[in-house]
């Protein structure tokens, strides 16, 4: 997106051991992130800090959101549904390093300048997410700390891309995957395990 947003964004998932926020009605096939020391590594990993702006994409509750405004980084947090978005709203209302923008993380224009991505987003969108951050060479994508289904993650970062599209994913970005994320690290657990993908750009 050009400049930034109009509104300020949102964030991700209820942070565990925190009083359970719901959305109404709960998004469809919504798998929210809780387990906190992943999500500590996601922000540490992702080096987000002072000036640096981080896309949240698929925000929900802000439990990325949160982590990545303490270490001071302007934080654009994209959310679809309505009633999560509003909570991020009056959840980081005070905050002016936060931009909560209600809209589809597939369409929502991205900046032109550079910028990072940390997320947990729907898992049902990961190839049309990766189009948008890797296959449009005038998005300036720093790096994405990602966290994905299992069977995906592992497609994405194999030494044999599956076809042209991800062979030229790959030779613009490292894609690595860097463990597995158990079921029970999200609420509520999805049938399968996830896994966390680091990208960065080849040089």
């Amino acid at each position: 997106m050009p400049g930034r947003p109009s509104r300020p964004p949102r964030s991700s998932r209820p942070p565990r051991g925190s009083r359970p926020l719901r959305p109404s009605p709960n998004p469809a096939g919504a798998h929210f992130l809780t387990d906190q020391r992943l999500i500590a590594q996601l922000v540490r990993a992702s080096g987000a800090g002072a000036g640096d702006l981080v896309f949240d994409l698929g925000a929900g509750y802000g439990a990325l959101t949160g982590p990545l405004v303490r270490a001071g980084a302007r934080v654009i947090a994209i959310e679809l549904d309505p009633g999560l978005a509003e909570r991020l709203r009056r959840r980081f209302s005070g905050e002016p390093l936060v931009g909560v923008v209600e809209a589809d993380l597939r369409k929502v224009p991205l900046p032109r300048r550079p910028f990072h991505v940390v997320a947990s987003p729907p898992f049902a969108l990961t190839t049309l997410l990766c189009r948008r951050l890797l296959g449009d060479q005038s998005v300036r994508l720093t790096g994405a700390e990602l966290i994905l289904e299992w069977g995906a993650a592992r497609w994405l970062s194999s030494r044999q891309p599956r076809d042209p599209e991800t062979a030229r994913w790959a030779a613009r970005y490292e894609m690595r995957l860097v463990r597995r994320v158990p079921a029970d690290s999200f609420s509520p657990p999805p049938r399968s395990d996830a896994a966390y993908l680091r990208i960065r750009p080849r040089a």
